[in-house]
């Protein structure tokens, strides 16, 4: 795992205070661009409506961690890594 500055790790906490606050039953986490997320959605003509976290890419990948292994919360199938925002669907 990454090593992340204190400043990094502040950073980290409000992303995923942010995201513990929209957390409700039955969600997928996952990370991914908006407009590509868009597309993917249409594309499987899936109806859901995905709340999105401003997150910067360097952090992506261990908000979604956090989630999956500390949560529980299943991680989306359309998930990547270094994406720019975090999404709950």
């Amino acid at each position: 795992m990454a090593k992340f500055s204190p400043v990094q790790i502040e950073e980290i906490n409000a992303v995923i205070k942010a995201v513990e606050s929209k957390i409700k039953e039955n969600v997928e986490i996952g990370a991914k661009d908006k407009p590509v997320l868009a597309g993917l959605l249409q594309a499987n003509k899936i109806e859901a409506t995905p709340q999105h976290f401003k997150c910067k890419r360097e952090y992506s990948d261990t908000v979604v961690a956090y989630f999956v292994k500390e949560k529980g919360l299943k991680k989306n199938r359309f998930s990547s890594n270094f994406q720019s925002s975090v999404f709950l669907l």
